[in-house]
């Protein structure tokens, strides 16, 4: 009998999923072409005000021995900052929002906020957190990315 608790302890160690994620944030800044039009470039952010455009890439890595399944990445809207619409992006990911702290999640569509007494339908300024279902297992040894945009207050 102790020979099988044993094993049954032990296996959980040897095989693991360990994912780690890392946060950056950048000053996102419109390059004109020489074609008139005008491409976005994500900077260092060095120094960022009131009005300027800021994109969050979260990177994830799955750094343990096994496939990692149902990863799931939520991340806050920072307080100073409005969530710009349909920025957020992933792939192989099902994007969902939050209007109340990160307590539920829904589709853009199915958000609502109560404003004066009235639930409204949600606007993009109102989201206080995404988040991010990977919809494919993240396998030993591979990565990715989510990002999102916002405008400082």
């Amino acid at each position: 009998m102790r020979t099988l608790i044993w094993a049954l302890m032990l296996i959980p160690s040897l095989v693991m999923a360990e994912v780690s994620l890392t946060t950056e944030a950048f000053k996102i800044v419109p390059v004109p072409q020489a074609d008139g039009s005008v491409v976005e470039e994500w900077q260092a952010a060095e120094k960022i005000v009131p009005g300027d455009k800021v994109g969050y890439r979260i990177s994830y890595s799955n750094n343990g021995s096994e496939a990692a399944e149902n990863v799931v990445i939520n991340n806050p809207v920072p307080t100073a900052a409005a969530y710009l619409a349909n920025s957020a992006t992933g792939m192989n990911t099902a994007i969902d929002y939050s209007v109340d702290g990160g307590k539920t999640f829904a589709a853009a569509s199915q958000l609502a906020v109560n404003e004066n007494g009235v639930s409204r339908p949600a606007k993009a300024g109102d989201y206080t957190h995404i988040r991010w279902q990977l919809t494919q297992p993240v396998e030993a040894g591979a990565s990715g990315k989510v990002e999102f945009k916002v405008r400082i207050k």
